[in-house]
């Protein structure tokens, strides 16, 4: 999937324009290299397009343990948008990468394995903002 296009499908998913997804974007993949293994985030950024790619990259071989909540505050802050966008813009973001990574890529589900079960709602199928899903 070219960068222009994980960015309109994402922005479409979330309901946000084009530079609130890019933004978006770029604050999850940081936010998720960080929160998984080191291993993981390269595998992971394999099949996608610069600068996707190097957003998804990690200095650190270890994962940081926060919970949901707190990836979705930093992914607030870092994105420095409305926190009523930010869980939408996630789940929207991490449906595209699923999409990109496709299906017969184990990287996005090797990576994902490694969140606890409070992250599903992170990876469920977005539903816009303020919509319930």
């Amino acid at each position: 999937m070219e960068y222009d296009a994980f960015l309109a499908k994402a922005a479409e998913r979330a309901g946000v324009s084009l530079d609130v997804a890019e933004t978006l974007t770029h604050a999850t993949f940081e936010v998720l290299a960080d929160r998984i293994s080191g291993g993981e985030a390269p595998d992971l950024a394999e099949s996608l397009p610069d600068p996707l790619k190097s957003w998804l990259r990690t200095d650190e071989e270890i994962a940081k343990g926060y919970g949901a909540n707190s990836f979705v505050r930093r992914v607030t802050d870092r994105a420095e948008v409305p926190h009523e966008l930010t869980e939408a813009g996630i789940r929207a973001v991490l449906a595209t990468l699923r999409e990109a990574a496709g299906d017969r890529d184990q990287g996005f589900r090797d990576a994902t394995a490694q969140l606890p079960r409070e992250y599903d709602i992170l990876l469920s199928t977005p539903g816009g903002p303020g919509v319930a899903g």
